[in-house]
């Protein structure tokens, strides 16, 4: 009897292992849902509108860095797991003064992409200006015909030459 339960006990715990893997990524999947405004390109917004739900999950990232006088913000697909589209707005904002909301900074760059596939990054980037200032990036993303979905780094601190300072 005891032969048999050690030869069920690994069985057991590499099913419940996938149990709970799977419950993992389903609640990660449905989590922090945000929405935003359309999409401001015709074309993409056709193409977003006859597109279908094909991608699992999708996992993206933001960071933000300085150096040489810039300061910028990337965001990478990080995972996609199945084909999906991935539309991404990134948003680069800066201010003299501490502000708590991005809505009252300086809108410095906005780029997009019309499909951020796997492994690939899109940076806004802008020039310090020769002085100290707060920034802070951000991004709006859409899978698929899913809803839009919002990210954002901290405010930080960068001095005239882009070398990070401080988290605000």
């Amino acid at each position: 009897m005891k032969t048999t339960q050690k030869r069920l006990f690994p069985i057991l715990v590499s099913v419940i292992a996938v149990i709970l893997f799977a419950i993992i990524l389903v609640a990660t999947f449905t989590t922090s849902r945000s929405y935003a405004e359309a999409l401001v390109s015709a074309h993409e917004n056709e193409s977003a509108s006859n597109a279908t739900t094909r991608g699992i999950y999708t996992s993206l990232s933001i960071s933000i860095n300085g150096g040489n006088g810039k300061v910028w913000t990337t965001v990478k697909n990080d995972v996609t797991i199945f084909p999906s589209t991935v539309i991404v707005i990134v948003e680069l904002y800066s201010s003299e003064t501490y502000q708590e909301s991005y809505q009252n900074m300086t809108l410095e760059q906005k780029v997009q992409t019309g499909d951020l596939n796997l492994g690939k990054t899109i940076t806004a980037e802008a020039s310090t200006g020769g002085v100290q200032k707060y920034w802070l990036g951000r991004t709006r993303y859409k899978v698929d015909n899913g809803a839009w979905k919002e990210m954002k780094t901290g405010v930080c601190i960068y001095d005239a030459n882009g070398n990070f300072v401080s988290v605000a």
